[in-house]
C-alpha cells in the first residue's frame, strides 16, 4: 500500500501568474459596451480579480510548511471568509431592499456581482493576509 506524499515545502510558482486577475476587467464589457443580448452572468467574471493572489503565493514558493505556516493559513482563510460573507449578507440586505423599484434584470446583475467581488476578495485576502502573517514575525 502506497503511503500518501507529504509535502514540505510551498511549491515554486511564477509571479507574474497574478497577471491572470487581469481577466476580471472583461466584467465591465456590459457596462461599457452595449450588448445585444445581455446576460447576467456576464459579471462572474469580477471573480477571476482573486488570481491577483498568486503574486502573494509566488513571494512565498519554497517556504516551509510548519505548524505556524498552517496555522497562519487557518488563521488569513477565517479573516478573508469572515469579510466576504459580511459583503455578501450586507450586499443581499441591500439588493432586498431595490427590489420593488428596480427590474429584475438589474437586481440580478447585482446579486450576482456583489457575490463574484465578495469571492474574489476572499481569494485574494487568503494570500495577501498569509504572506503578511508569514512575514511580520
Amino acid at each position: 500500500m502506497k503511503q500518501a506524499k507529504t509535502h514540505t515545502h510551498t511549491p515554486k510558482i511564477n509571479p507574474l501568474i497574478g497577471l491572470l486577475g487581469c481577466i476580471g476587467f472583461v466584467g465591465f464589457i456590459p457596462l461599457i459596451i452595449e450588448v445585444p443580448d445581455p446576460s447576467p452572468f456576464d459579471f462572474t467574471f469580477f471573480a477571476f480579480f482573486g488570481l491577483f493572489g498568486f503574486y502573494y503565493t509566488a513571494k512565498m514558493s519554497n517556504t516551509l510548511i510548519d505548524e505556524r505556516y498552517i496555522t497562519n493559513q487557518l488563521r488569513a482563510t477565517t479573516i478573508a471568509n469572515r469579510i466576504a460573507s459580511a459583503i455578501i449578507i450586507a450586499g443581499v440586505l441591500f439588493i432586498s431592499n431595490l427590489e420593488n423599484s428596480v427590474e429584475l434584470y438589474t437586481v440580478t446583475s447585482l446579486l450576482i456581482t456583489v457575490i463574484a467581488l465578495a469571492f474574489s476578495l476572499s481569494l485574494f485576502l487568503q494570500q495577501f493576509l498569509l504572506y503578511k502573517f508569514e512575514t511580520e514575525e
